[in-house]
């Protein structure tokens, strides 16, 4: 009798599951933070990017779970200096590969969902001499959005990106190395097609 009730739920959840691929594309908008003392100064003007990748959604019952892969740009800007009035601005821009794990609830065509992020960085272009050699290899965050689905083949998602830890250990300017706290923030807009 076991053995059939668990077959029975068994076989009701995987009569429930039901997996697409699919393609996407979007941009970004990055605003970085950078602390570390008073000679630094953060340029509010968020820089966009854009995104592009794959991703495999796995749905059981109102339920999802969606692995992404996607290369995105992303960059700032901030001031460094000892005037205040006369501060130098320096900029960077990254390319990543970013691999978030979506989980999710779906009510109709409507999806909200949450996902740690994993940040590879495969390149980085900066003002800095040394910045490159100061980026790390991989870097954490979360992203939680809202999406939907349409004609069951297009999919279109709003997302909110943090990180969870620094992107730099340490950096010199002026002749100054410094160990600033690096974070940085995004808003995310991308649209899909599922196969």
């Amino acid at each position: 009798m076991k053995k059939v009730v668990f077959l029975f739920l068994l076989s009701f959840i995987f009569a429930g599951t039901y997996a697409q691929f699919g393609i996407k594309v979007g941009a970004n908008t990055t605003s970085l933070k950078i602390t570390g003392g008073d000679m630094i100064e953060n340029v509010k003007d968020a820089q966009w990017g854009f995104n592009a990748g794959i991703f495999y959604r796995l749905k059981i019952l109102m339920l999802y779970v969606q692995p992404e892969a996607y290369f995105s740009t992303v960059g700032g800007s901030f001031k460094y200096g000892d005037d205040p009035m006369n501060k130098e601005l320096y900029d960077f821009d990254l390319n990543r590969i970013d691999i978030p794990l979506i989980v999710g609830g779906k009510l109709g065509p409507i999806r909200i969902h949450a996902a740690p992020v994993a940040f590879f960085t495969i390149s980085s272009k900066s003002s800095l001499t040394d910045f490159e050699e100061a980026m790390k290899g991989t870097t954490w965050g979360y992203q939680v959005g809202l999406g939907i689905d349409l004609l069951k083949k297009l999919t279109f998602d709003a997302r909110y990106e943090g990180s969870l830890g620094d992107f730099t250990e340490s950096v010199t300017i002026g002749g100054h190395t410094l160990e600033p706290s690096t974070k940085s923030s995004a808003f995310l807009i991308s649209v899909g097609f599922m196969f």
